[in-house]
Parts: C-alpha cells; structure tokens; sequence
C-alpha cells in the first residue's frame, strides 16, 4: 500500500521487511548541514529506505562504538529530514 505524502524530499520508506534501527549515534555534518559541530542522535524506526531521489546528504554517521555507518539525511532547497533525532549536549556533563 502506498501513500502520497507531501513530495517535500524525494525519499520512499517501507515497512514492508520491518528492521529495527535503534541506538546512539554521532554524527558528523556534511557540506551545507545546518549545525557545524559533531553531534550525538538517537535513532529509533521499523521503516527502511527503498529509494532516495536528487538532494544532498546531512551527515556521515557512526554508532556508539564508532562504527562507520555510512552517509544519512537528505537535503533539498530549504528541506532537511533524517531518521536521527538530534541531541544537543553543549554544555551537558557527560
């Protein structure tokens, strides 16, 4: 089953072999990402990526253990989208 979603970036997702993705992330801005620093993510879905059109990629992502886990996030004109939820520790003990 398909549906038309608003068109905003060029990207189809499936549930259709669910895989769970779940973890910490760090990840690393691209050319033209709207943050300039390292950051950490959290990142949580049963959906998949199928196909991806035109757009530039956010960040270069790695796992917990710095494991390499390639490129993530799309960009297109003013339009940025990811499955990674951003967690801002400026200042943060850790």
């Amino acid at each position: 089953k398909r549906h038309q979603m608003l068109g905003l970036l060029p990207v189809v997702t499936s549930y259709a072999e669910r895989k769970r993705h779940l973890g910490y992330r760090r990840v690393v801005p691209l050319d033209g990402a709207f943050f300039a620093r390292m950051m950490t993510a959290h990142e949580f879905h049963y959906s998949s990526v199928v196909s991806e059109g035109e757009g530039k990629r956010l960040f270069q992502v790695q796992d917990a253990l710095g494991t390499d886990l390639g490129m993530a996030g799309l960009r297109r004109e003013q339009v940025a989208g990811s499955y990674m939820h951003l967690i801002d520790l400026a200042g943060a003990s850790v």
